[in-house]
């Protein structure tokens, strides 16, 4: 055990310093991925679990940074960060004894508590390993050694760098540096390399199996009977009952019912209203899967109570997930397409495939497969909204509706982050003259600040690039016009010389 502590210690050892260089380009892009896959290879290197399970994880963790690197736009970054950190701590429980056949939503939770444990204590194990003798008796005489040893060896160490120094300016100027180095720098440095070690450690550890999160205790249902979940679910059908009926009275008075109601336009009405519906979603869904772990297995009657309620609670979710698309369609119909609208429609699909999830597993009698599948659903959608490209998508939409003579805004979209370049690219040409030259002159003044990097940041370094950044640098430094005939736009936009 004590040769695996030292192989563990050794490669969380090289990761850090790996980290430290990686990590130092600015935004976490390119530099943090590559870091990212160098962790999950020490696993494999350690010789880590190799299982089935192991394996799916270290690869959606591995498709995860990849998506730092595909893609630009910040809400797709979030997305796959915390998709990274979701199925790092699954790898982490899965490390410490889980099961997926018996994951619940409770053991989800238990998951994030040993990826914290892991994480934070999972070091103190590896070097408790390190410093204990095959006996079992602590080597505090061999610490104790070496402490003594290093103090001893301060004081000619001081003396004869003094006597070196005094005697060669070169060797002065070198000495002087690498002290500038040690005093500055290199605490910092030595404080992230601690830290990402640190980390790593305790993930190292666990991926091969040996977790530091064994000894926390499994949650087991109170088992509760129906009549103490009924409360809370029956008072969320009367609740989105009324909405629902409120919704009935919005689509059949239209414009007028909201103006004489509420004093709202349509457009007012639409704009505002989807996240939050959106979010109601989620907490009912997980209010479902809650009560249904809380209640008494052997409550067969209750169960079946259970499900009629559910199918009842799953029928006015769906209402609401509707209700939600037909906000955002009557905005976008008036105003066109954003990338906040966008990721909230990609949101709306992702609710309702839990909502179809709980529908065939929980409902059905089978609570077990809610949370495999579910993480299942969640990954596939992952993938999908950074394999459609949200904000390409946006740009295609609303320069189809330029296009068919509808407004176009050139400086919001030439605020999109690089995702959104290329599409713009290939799409100017087909806008009206004054909408391509509106959107070039935007477009080429945003990169000029986006490209200009904040001190003390080298302008283009390669940590912290991504391919559609990449793409947006190389378009903008290569000054092609683009618009048709527009050469004399970007003369007139870059100063003349005199």
């Amino acid at each position: 055990m004590k040769s695996n502590a030292w192989k563990v210690l050794s490669a969380a050892l090289v990761l850090g310093v790996a980290g430290d260089g990686l990590l130092r380009g600015g935004d976490w892009r390119l530099g943090f991925a590559i870091w990212i896959v160098t962790v999950i290879a020490a696993v494999f290197v350690l010789g880590g679990r190799t299982t089935r399970p192991a394996l799916l994880l270290l690869a959606g963790m591995a498709l995860a940074a990849f998506g730092f690197v595909w893609r630009d736009a910040e809400m797709l970054y979030a997305i796959d960060l915390l998709s990274l950190l979701c199925v790092g701590a699954l790898a982490l429980w899965y490390g410490s004894g889980g099961d997926f056949g018996a994951l619940t939503i409770v053991e989800t939770v238990r998951a994030g508590i040993i990826a914290l444990v892991n994480s934070i204590g999972g070091a103190v194990s590896v070097v408790g390993e390190l410093t204990t003798a095959a006996d079992g008796t602590a080597t505090r005489s061999s610490v104790r050694a070496l402490l003594i040893g290093a103090v001893l060896a301060l004081p000619p160490l001081a003396l004869v760098a003094s006597l070196l120094a005094s005697s060669d300016v070169v060797f002065d100027g070198v000495l002087q540096r690498v002290l500038t180095i040690i005093t500055s720098d290199g605490l910092r440095h030595l404080v992230i390399i601690t830290l990402l070690a640190w980390i790593t450690t305790g993930w190292l550890r666990a991926s091969m199996g040996d977790g530091a999160g064994r000894a926390l205790p499994h949650a087991p249902s109170p088992g509760l009977s129906f009549t103490s979940v009924a409360v809370g679910l029956y008072a969320l059908i009367a609740l989105l009952g009324l909405f629902v009926i409120t919704q009935a009275r919005v689509v059949f008075g239209g414009a007028a019912f909201l103006r004489e109601t509420a004093g709202l336009t349509v457009a007012n009405y639409a704009r505002s209203g989807f996240f939050q519906l959106i979010f109601a979603a989620v907490v009912v869904l997980i209010t479902l899967v809650v009560a249904q772990w809380l209640m008494d297995d052997d409550d067969d009657a209750g169960h079946l109570q259970f499900t009629i309620a559910g199918a009842v609670l799953l029928a006015l979710v769906a209402t609401l997930l509707v209700s939600a698309a037909v906000r955002i369609w009557l905005y976008v119909s008036e105003f066109g397409l954003s990338a906040d609208r966008t990721f909230a429609s990609a949101g709306i699909v992702w609710v309702t495939g839990l909502l179809i999830t709980l529908a065939l597993t929980t409902l059905r009698g089978r609570p077990m497969q809610f949370m495999p599948v579910a993480i299942a659903v969640s990954v596939a959608w992952v993938a999908t909204v950074n394999l459609i490209n949200p904000e390409a998508l946006v740009v295609h939409v609303n320069t189809s509706r330029a296009a068919a003579g509808q407004p176009f805004d050139a400086e919001y979209h030439a605020k999109l982050s690089a995702d959104a370049v290329h599409s713009l690219v290939r799409a100017a040409p087909r806008l009206a003259p004054a909408d391509c030259q509106r959107l070039e002159v935007a477009l080429r003044r945003v990169w000029a600040a986006r490209i200009a990097p904040p001190p003390p940041m080298k302008r283009g370094d390669w940590r912290s690039m991504d391919l559609p950044r990449m793409r947006a640098e190389a378009w903008h430094t290569s000054s092609v016009a683009l618009c048709p005939a527009s050469v004399s736009l970007a003369e007139r936009v870059a100063p003349s010389p005199r």
